[in-house]
């Protein structure tokens, strides 16, 4: 008898082990595609390091032919000369000395033969030339496909939270300032112009009296 109780109870304990893994865990552990999870890794990483480190020359060999990516700012690039320019936009509008780094973190990726797609987002930091710092965390689709063994960069749709974004509400803040400042000046312009057409007026009034 108390070898059946011991015998129950490892059995029990190995079912609860085996429950306690999701479907999705076991898919993504048995599923024979770790080599091509770890080439989309390592193209991550190379985006990263190529970004980072303003060597855009390394984001080339990433993509297709006939790619296409949707930046954060809904802006839609089909040619690498166009992503060059996009970030040296980027760049340019940080500064002299401003800095941009970002983190790639994949949540899922669902192989459909020589197709992958993949969800996540990244951990994105600008620093401004100003001395300003935001941190944004955009969300991403990317479908990927296989070329001749190499995993390439076919289509990339990033997205953006413009309701709850450090950077929008910053600029907002700034053009309220602005808007202001100007609304101020003009007040007071204004009133100097509507005080000396008084003057004149009264003026005008006491000679014809």
């Amino acid at each position: 008898m108390f070898r059946e109780n011991r015998f129950l109870s490892r059995l029990l304990f190995a079912v609860a082990m085996f429950l306690s893994f999701s479907p999705a865990v076991l898919a993504a552990g048995n599923d024979g595609r770790d080599a091509d999870r770890d080439a989309l890794r390592k193209l991550s990483a190379t985006y990263e390091d190529a970004v980072n480190n303003s060597d855009l020359k390394k984001l080339k060999p990433l993509f297709t032919e006939d790619f296409s990516v949707v930046m954060e700012s809904s802006e839609e690039i089909k040619s690498f000369d166009n992503l060059e320019a996009f970030w040296k936009r980027i760049w340019g509008v940080l500064g002299s000395g401003g800095r941009y780094h970002v983190k790639v973190i994949t949540d899922r990726t669902d192989f459909f033969g020589d197709l992958a797609v993949s969800r996540g987002y990244t951990e994105e930091s600008f620093h401004t030339a100003s001395g300003k710092d935001y941190a944004v965390q955009p969300r991403w689709t990317v479908i990927t496909c296989k070329q001749n063994g190499e995993w390439k960069i076919f289509r990339v749709q990033g997205t953006i939270n413009a309701l709850d974004n450090p950077a929008i509400t910053d600029m907002v803040k700034q053009a309220r300032i602005l808007f202001g400042t100007v609304g101020a000046i003009l007040g007071l312009g204004l009133g100097f112009v509507l005080r000396g057409f008084l003057i004149k007026r009264k003026a005008r009034d006491s000679a014809v009296a």
